[in-house]
Parts: C-alpha cells; structure tokens; sequence
C-alpha cells in the first residue's frame, strides 16, 4: 500500500556560501521547548501549568564529502583551524555566525516541502564532539549546529526568527 503524502528528496546545503556537499542521511532538524512548570502545595508535585521560556533549534549532518572550506569553517568557527581563536567572545555578537541555506534537488517530492529553509545564526553546538576519521576509509564527519534565533528589529517583541522557509 502506498503511503499517502509521503516526501522525499535530498537537499544541498550551504555554509556562509560554502557547498558543504552530500551528507550520509540528509539533515536532522531539532527543537525544544523551554518552560518553567508550575507546581504548588494542593498538587505537590504535580505540574499545573507552565510558563513559555523559548525554544531552541538544532540542525544535525554527517558530511561524507570533505570540502575543506567548509568543513573547517565549521568545525573551527573561533578561530584558524588548531588555534583556540579568542576567548571570551559572543557568538553572535562578535559576527562568528555563519548562515545555512539548504535547497531542496530540483524534480523531487521535497522541492516544494519545503523548496529551502535558510537559518541566519548557526555555529557549531557547545559541547559538541568534532571527530575526524584519519584513516583509509571514508572520511565521515558529523555535525551539530545551532540555530540562533534572528530579529532585524527587536528580540524582545517576539518577532525573532529561527529561520526562513519558502
């Protein structure tokens, strides 16, 4: 039986107008909800409602293409590749913020589910182990990227963007 309104189909991905090139799944997007639940004597500990305190974005990858602009521009974002770059800077602020545009294949399922999803604010995860096969194999490389959410006006507003579909 087949599946009804089922989308596929393979997505090209760049970094600060970089070809990150072919990944080994496709892209993972991720997202959280940040909330302060709401608990009291009556209930104990049982949550009686929440309080909204944003979100968070994520954009997962295995790269199994090396391009090496790209790959060590995200890798290293703070600095040259091996250089600890300077401490104490702000992502954002300090410009260190890159943006993915990733574009559905033409003629796939997914050219128009969405066409392409842009992110302004992405770097390299915290925490986020960087392992570089250096071997006779292929030469996969996984990733975790953030996703700053992005106001051209005021983040105050609630008019901040993750990111752009079209």
């Amino acid at each position: 039986m087949a599946v009804p309104n089922a989308v596929a189909g393979a997505y090209t991905c760049t970094y600060n107008g970089l070809a990150c090139g072919q990944t080994e799944q496709g892209f993972r997007l991720s997202h959280s909800f940040f909330k302060r639940i709401i608990t009291g004597d009556a209930m104990a500990q049982t949550p009686q409602d929440a309080v909204y305190q944003g979100a968070e974005m994520n954009l997962a990858m295995n790269l199994i293409e090396f391009k090496a602009a790209a790959a060590y521009t995200i890798m290293w974002p703070y600095g040259a590749y091996l250089q600890t770059g300077v401490v104490g800077r702000l992502d954002g602020v300090s410009g260190l913020t890159k943006q993915i545009v990733l574009t559905a294949v033409a003629g796939t399922p997914a050219s128009a589910a969405p066409a392409s999803m842009t992110f302004p604010e992405t770097i390299l995860s915290e925490g986020f182990p960087v392992e570089l096969l250096l071997a006779p194999d292929l030469r996969i490389v996984p990733l975790r990227m953030r996703i700053y959410p992005y106001s051209a006006t005021n983040q105050y507003d609630g008019s901040a963007i993750f990111g752009i579909k079209t």
